[in-house]
């Protein structure tokens, strides 16, 4: 059964929507959601030892070269996020954890990171896990829009099978390592239309996600 209907929550007709350098102006406020939901469950939740300013949780990736995917309930709140990183510029699977991989991590225009996948703090543990496959559908789509090839990601030990069994084409990049409390793996998975279409049937997803609203048009 597909875990849409399993869950048979509302939030599964929301929207995705599709934040960049060009359109970053229109999501200020959906920004800052974004990184107080980051502050609240990678720093407050999970313990990650991450940077903070206050109430929100940055890094030095969070630049104009980043994509932000930001997934939206029918009442405007933010449901969940991810971004995604050129790996041909400084990213976390080069920089912060390259002993996850077995050779060198794979670097290129048309490889790209998936990180900080981010679900709304209060959510309980199975709609977190319905939501990390709609993230990935979003980021087949963009990955697709964008002729990416590629897609790395590190994963914890909770997300790691959901992530393999998602339905795209994904393998592990190297052996799993402890980082603080967790196991996490160094993983890359292919983009293309076969693992968009089988992911999802998985999560029962009828129509595309992410949505792009241009600068230009909205002013």
């Amino acid at each position: 059964m597909p875990l849409a209907k399993k869950y048979n929550l509302r939030l599964y007709a929301a929207a995705m929507h599709l934040v960049t350098a060009e359109n970053r102006a229109l999501y200020e406020a959906e920004l800052r959601e974004m990184h107080a939901q980051r502050k609240q469950v990678f720093i407050d939740q999970l313990c990650w030892p991450l940077a903070n300013e206050g109430d929100f949780e940055f890094d030095s990736f969070d630049s104009d070269a980043a994509l932000y995917l930001m997934h939206f309930a029918r009442d405007g709140s933010l449901l969940a996020s991810a971004r995604l990183l050129r790996t041909d510029l400084p990213h976390l699977l080069n920089t912060v954890f390259p002993h996850l991989c077995e050779q060198e991590p794979p670097r290129g225009e048309t490889i790209w990171e998936a990180t900080r996948f981010c679900p709304a703090p209060h959510l309980d543990p199975e709609v977190r896990r319905a939501l990390l496959g709609q993230i990935i559908a979003g980021i087949l789509e963009a990955g697709l829009l964008f002729g990416m090839t590629h897609v790395t990601f590190v994963a914890g030990a909770a997300l790691k099978p959901l992530a393999l069994s998602a339905g795209w084409g994904v393998h592990p990049l190297g052996k799993s390592h402890r980082y603080k409390r967790e196991r996490v793996t160094a993983c890359v998975a292919s983009v293309d239309a076969v693992g968009l279409r089988r992911v999802r049937e998985r999560y029962g997803l009828t129509a595309p996600l992410l949505r792009y609203q241009p600068a230009r048009r909205a002013a």
